[in-house]
């Protein structure tokens, strides 16, 4: 083992005191008049054992025990700051590590000295996401998956670039106009990242088993489909519980952007939320059966920026999910994000109903959703 600061944490010696980290509720200040811990801090660069660290402080300060320069570095690392130089990834190439070098980073921020933080990169690049809808939500999300190394994708889609999709959906330019999404996806991610086998399926769902075909064989589902309005998430919720996969879903109001996730046999399904919400809304099911008569569908009313806060925060989540770094904020619940504010609320949350007649006998199937290897979508 061979102690250093993580790439992300500065370290600031200013005479007799040390501050570490810069982020406010994060950086921490340490008190050194004899400058015995600054010594130890900046010997710790990854190129020493334990034992050389002790034998460095001790031979400028014979009188400090081993004990207690071993209680100092582990100190620091239960506070975070620093990692085992001495740990290597066991499948990342050179590439992959200066493809992903941020996204390592961002991950040794959750990670100890007995912890390798390439493993949760390893972890993502064998994951095996399924995408419903590659439009203005979609197209982005799938921009952020293959950004941060999800090598293994299928993405979904039934529809064909119109004029009006450039407001938002980034992923395409305007010689697509009339293409199929799916394909002109598939082209622009093979572009940006050669490593994403992105796989791809033209239909339109019509029911629970079009969905159910897609995402079967993949461990997490990300479902951003919005037609038919009124159906698409009751589809969607069956099939995601048939195969006991666990979801993200969310959509772009007009001034809110809206997610939650789930993990059938653990949290509640969709079916659960609209029961509870009938039972604790008494205009919520006349509403529902209003809007049926209609067939009500909902128009699009999003900005670019608007719809990026939601995919971001939609891809967060799922990210927090296959990693649980940190703990996920949406599991069971609707979480509401205000585009003008930025506020962010739970605005519902539901249990599991022992009588759903979608989930009650479901059982979680999360054990079977962890990647070791990847293998062909």
């Amino acid at each position: 083992m061979k102690p250093k600061f993580k790439e992300t944490i500065p370290v600031f010696c200013w005479g007799n005191e040390i501050q570490i980290g810069e982020e406010d509720g994060v950086a921490g200040i340490i008190p050194d008049p004899s400058g015995s811990i600054t010594l130890l801090v900046q010997s710790m660069n990854g190129k020493h054992t334990l034992d050389d660290l002790v034998q460095i402080v001790q031979k400028q300060f014979p009188e400090i025990p081993r004990e207690d320069i071993l209680t100092s570095i582990q100190a620091l690392n239960q506070e975070g700051y620093i990692e085992d130089a001495s740990i290597e990834p066991s499948q990342l190439k050179d590439y992959d590590r200066e493809r992903y070098k941020a996204n390592i980073n961002f991950f040794s921020l959750f990670t100890s000295l007995e912890e390798s933080k390439y493993a949760i990169q390893e972890k993502i690049n064998n994951c095996k996401i399924s995408l419903l809808g590659v439009g203005g939500l979609g197209s982005q999300i799938l921009y952020h998956l293959a950004a941060l190394g999800f090598h293994n994708i299928r993405a979904l889609d039934f529809d064909r670039l119109e004029l009006s999709n450039f407001n938002r959906q980034l992923l395409y330019s305007e010689s697509d106009v009339g293409q199929l999404k799916t394909e002109m996806a598939l082209k622009r991610i093979n572009q940006f990242n050669p490593n994403v086998n992105l796989s791809i399926t033209n239909c339109k769902i019509g029911k629970p088993e079009d969905v159910y075909q897609h995402i079967e064989g993949t461990e997490y589902v990300v479902c951003v489909a919005d037609k038919p309005t009124l159906y698409i998430q009751n589809w969607v919720n069956e099939a995601v519980v048939k195969a006991g996969l666990p979801m993200v879903s969310g959509g772009v109001l007009n001034t809110r952007g809206r997610f939650y996730s789930m993990i059938p046999g653990e949290t509640g399904c969709v079916q659960c939320h609209v029961d509870s919400k009938k039972h604790s809304d008494h205009q919520f099911e006349r509403q529902l059966n209003f809007m049926e008569g209609m067939d009500f569908q909902r128009n699009n009313a999003a900005i670019s920026p608007n719809v990026a806060i939601l995919a971001g925060a939609m891809v967060n989540e799922l990210l927090k999910l296959v990693t649980g770094f940190p703990k996920p904020i949406a599991l069971g619940k609707m979480m509401e994000i205000n585009f003008f504010t930025l506020d962010t609320k739970e605005i519902s949350r539901w249990e599991k109903n022992s009588t759903c007649p979608i989930c009650h006998s479901t059982r979680s199937n999360r054990a079977k959703t962890t990647s070791t290897e990847a293998t062909p979508l």
